[in-house]
């Protein structure tokens, strides 16, 4: 889920919690462009795996995805509509989400039902992986098929 909505950085660094409207699809199918808000906190101390956090990568670009773990000390971070993941340095971090407002009910990140949906999303991770690839095989085969002359 990406975003350009610079206010977050300055709201949430003086420790003021903030409600955004999410862009994109990465982070589907928890967060849908236009159809959820996201609140953040500022973060206090260490994130955990399954964590929803605000980065800000080097190019400036604001980002809304998942910890997966934590590797010398850096997040392994990814969207949980996607299938692969970055490298996320401490100070890169300006937000946790604590909660996720969707056609006007509110889930908190403390919820047994979120806490269930996000254990399951990481572990089911592989298998969503190998599954897409599955579904991609006749077009990579097509393809390689065509470039081959076989295609013909």
């Amino acid at each position: 889920m990406q975003t350009d909505f610079g206010h977050l950085e300055e709201e949430l660094k003086v420790g003021r919690p903030v409600a955004t409207p999410t862009r994109g699809n990465s982070m589907q199918p928890l967060l849908y462009q236009d159809k959820t808000l996201a609140v953040l906190m500022p973060i206090s101390g260490p994130l955990n795996r399954g964590d929803v956090a605000l980065y800000k990568r080097d190019s400036g670009l604001f980002v809304l995805h998942r910890v997966v773990s934590v590797q010398d000390g850096k997040y392994c971070i990814r969207g949980d509509n996607c299938y692969y993941s970055e490298l996320v340095r401490p100070d890169q971090i300006l937000g946790v989400m604590t909660e996720v407002v969707r056609g006007g009910k509110t889930i908190r990140v403390t919820d047994f039902g979120y806490r269930c949906y996000a254990h399951f999303w990481l572990l089911s991770y592989p298998l969503r992986h190998t599954l897409d690839r599955l579904h991609r095989l006749p077009q990579i085969l097509r393809r390689i098929l065509h470039r081959n002359g076989g295609g013909q």
